[in-house]
């Protein structure tokens, strides 16, 4: 069976607790920082060894740094030249910005656009933000065979009819010919058509379900879905039993994000129990009582709120000693630094976090050289997993355009069936290489393997390397895998 899409526009609002950042007063924006990327030795990830949805809750055999330096020198040590590599070299090396010359591009620009919502308590504007830093990055480093990127973005107010106005603006009006970087609650159920009549393959970071559907999307993400799913399969490998409780927002679509666990507890042996409670908490100490209570003895307990929500539930986890009492788990939006600054050395290593990228202090170079961007650009929002989905789908969005050779022609029809074939894209950020998606059956999940980090001594360190997102009957993973092996 296919994953469940009910309630598509609901479902997708519905992710502003589980996936979302701070309050931002910024209005649209354009590329403006002038950094230029120093450069850096090869280093990437490679693909995760195959695994069935039984196997996938055994503990992963290799490290990241041992999988990055594995691949290093055989795929990812191509520079930038005016035909597209074979074998999946990267024009791009790790840890620079495309082309890495040193010098201005000066010709004529390329249009890219965005869009992302900005409401308050949802701010994903941080994702086009850290796209647009990393344009200029290749702005001020050759850009496309001397071509500098014009990218900017909109912000909507998860209004459909705001949403579609815009993608009409960028298509229409501002006739962008790609769209790279869209982060909103609601786009990809709203404009999927629209960009499917127009021929546009948006590179994006993905919330509702639609994203992981519509065959004209990619994300560089897995969404919620997908991660509560990992979070759950890390608690079983740490030993739990009987029954796994997942706890989300009371908001509607979020039945189906739980359906993951629940669906993967059973595939176990196991009781699943879905809980939908609103957030922010009204009572974390009775709300802590009841979740350890439900999971009962040796069970697992995943949560999936944003690190403000979950924070108070877990410090009064921690006052009434219950930390022990059942295994915690949780999707990615707790993999900040300052949640694991607010925890105390009592849950060193207790709290299961389902990290869909690698460390932000990973010292590899894609992910250092995220870092140095950032700073140097002093933008108004922190380093963060948003700010590596914005790093990601830009890198892609130049890989794909530097893959066209020097002297290609940039047109809507040029530049998005580029996008459409991109294969093979490396970064440290990735356990494997990403791919456009465009064509598999049932679904475009190509991030489908993740890590599994906890807090450890005031920062998040790593507890498991690369693991397979299981495969379930409501889920196409399966699928997804036997084509990602025909390819």
């Amino acid at each position: 069976m296919k994953l469940r899409q009910v309630g598509a526009v609901l479902a997708a609002a519905s992710i502003v607790l589980a996936a979302c950042g701070d309050d931002d007063d910024n209005a649209s924006s354009s590329a403006t920082a002038e950094t230029q990327a120093p450069a850096t030795t090869a280093a990437s990830s490679t693909e995760a060894p195959a695994t069935t949805a039984a196997s996938s809750t055994e503990a992963p055999a290799t490290t990241a740094a041992e999988s990055s330096e594995a691949s290093s020198s055989s795929s990812s040590s191509g520079s930038a030249s005016s035909t597209q590599p074979a074998g999946g070299q990267m024009m791009i090396e790790p840890g620079t910005c495309g082309m890495n010359t040193g010098e201005a591009a000066t010709g004529d620009p390329i249009k890219l656009g965005a869009l992302a919502t900005f409401i308050p308590g949802v701010d994903f504007t941080w994702i086009p933000k850290m796209a647009a830093i990393y344009f200029d990055c290749v702005n001020e480093n050759g850009g496309i065979y001397g071509h500098p990127i014009d990218y900017s973005f909109d912000e909507e107010d998860a209004d459909p009819a705001t949403a579609a106005s815009l993608a009409t603006k960028l298509v229409e009006t501002d006739k962008v010919v790609g769209i790279v970087g869209s982060t909103s609650l609601i786009e990809c159920d709203v404009n999927g058509q629209y960009y499917v009549d127009h021929n546009y393959y948006p590179i994006i970071a993905g919330v509702a379900q639609g994203c992981f559907t519509n065959p004209n999307f990619s994300a560089v993400n897995m969404g919620p879905y997908y991660s509560s799913l990992g979070g759950a399969q890390a608690a079983v490998r740490a030993g739990a039993k009987g029954t796994i409780v997942v706890a989300s927002p009371d908001i509607p679509g979020f039945d189906l994000i739980n359906s993951g666990v629940t669906d993967f507890a059973e595939t176990q042996g196991m009781k699943g129990v879905s809980i939908l409670e609103a957030a922010p908490i009204a009572d974390p100490a009775g709300f802590a009582q009841r979740l350890v209570q439900e999971a009962g003895d040796g069970g697992a307990v995943v949560l999936d709120y944003t690190g403000p929500a979950v924070l108070p539930v877990l410090e009064a986890i921690e006052q009434q000693g219950l930390i022990d009492s059942v295994i915690w788990a949780s999707s990615t939006p707790p993999n900040d630094p300052t949640v694991a600054e607010a925890l105390s050395d009592a849950w060193d290593g207790k709290f299961l976090i389902n990290a869909e990228f690698n460390l932000l202090d990973s010292g590899l170079p894609d992910g250092d050289h995220m870092v140095a961007l950032h700073d140097a650009a002093s933008p108004d929002f922190p380093v963060s997993s948003f700010a590596q989905m914005g790093y990601l789908a830009a890198k892609a969005a130049t890989e794909a355009l530097l893959r066209m050779g020097d002297g290609a022609e940039y047109t809507p029809e040029t530049v998005n069936e580029a996008f459409k074939n991109l294969t093979d894209v490396e970064s440290d950020m990735w356990c494997k290489p990403w791919y456009f998606s465009s064509g598999l059956p049932d679904g475009n999940v190509s991030n489908n393997t993740d890590y599994t980090v906890v807090p450890g001594g005031d920062v998040m360190v790593k507890k498991e390397d690369c693991f397979e997102i299981a495969a379930l009957d409501n889920n196409p993973l399966d699928a997804i895998r036997a084509a990602e092996a025909a390819m």
